[in-house]
């Protein structure tokens, strides 16, 4: 069964998270069958995370059950919030509580164990013609037509009264989310609050300088000077990090180890 899919130049790229060997290998023969070839096996949210940021796929093929600090529910969480890209969730439990925790991270469909090359075929071609179908509907193609001042520059502007004003990327610090309230921190004291949601405000933002660390809060990655287990440090400024964004906020760093 071979796969033509107009709305891709090229066969669409496809992460599948999944660690238990075999099972992964066997989705990566399927997809290889229904002519998806550029496909890439993750065992952990870590390499997932990895993965994504080095080559930002078109859909993953997610696990519930993953080994490591996270699960798949709560990396899917993060892949919905942080990178936006379109996810199936391959599980064996469909029960109530799964299904309910699973449904609040947005995914695109479910694929049950013990699945089928039908099942696999119809979840990845429904997905992927949603995900066209809803960037045609929003008139997006690409991300510089997501937001075109956001990525052709290097500042956002701030409406203060009947004034605009200019704040470069790196000058702001950190956002946090009070209620319906975000506060904009930027270098010299200065502060600027807004009637929005964090989302909408991170969505104005490039996502490779600025990360969700909180569910309250977003810093700017070029401003972190350390992170601990619980905190991440912009100076002497102490940032809270949740536990389900540690390992992707890591995960993007150049890391070694002092003795």
């Amino acid at each position: 069964m071979a796969v033509i899919n107009n709305d891709y130049d090229q066969s669409p790229r496809i992460l599948i998270v999944e660690d238990e060997p075999f099972i992964a290998e066997n989705l990566q023969e399927m997809l290889g069958i229904f002519g998806y070839e550029q496909t890439e096996i993750a065992n952990s949210a870590n390499q997932a995370i990895k993965a994504i940021k080095a080559s930002l796929p078109d859909l993953i093929l997610l696990d519930v059950k993953i080994k490591g600090d996270q699960d798949g529910i709560e990396l899917g969480g993060i892949i919905h919030e942080q990178y936006k890209v379109p996810f199936v969730y391959i599980t064996s439990y469909s029960d109530k509580e799964t299904v309910n925790r699973a449904k609040h991270t947005r995914p695109l469909g479910f694929i049950v164990k013990p699945f089928t090359k039908d099942d696999v075929y119809a979840a990845i071609e429904v997905a992927l013609f949603n995900k066209q179908r809803i960037a045609a509907s929003s008139g997006i193609s690409n991300i510089s037509t997501l937001n075109p001042t956001t990525y052709s520059n290097d500042s956002i502007f701030i409406k203060k009264k009947t004034l605009l004003e200019k704040v470069k990327y790196s000058d702001l610090m950190w956002i946090e989310a009070d209620g319906n309230h975000i506060t904009l921190h930027a270098i010299k004291d200065r502060s600027y609050t807004v009637r929005k949601s964090l989302k909408e405000i991170t969505d104005k933002l490039p996502k490779d300088k600025f990360l969700r660390v909180h569910k309250s809060f977003v810093v700017q990655v070029d401003a972190v000077t350390a992170i601990d287990t619980n905190h991440v440090h912009l100076e002497d400024k102490k940032i809270p990090i949740g536990r389900s964004y540690y390992n992707a906020f890591t995960a993007t760093l150049n890391t070694i180890s002092a003795s």
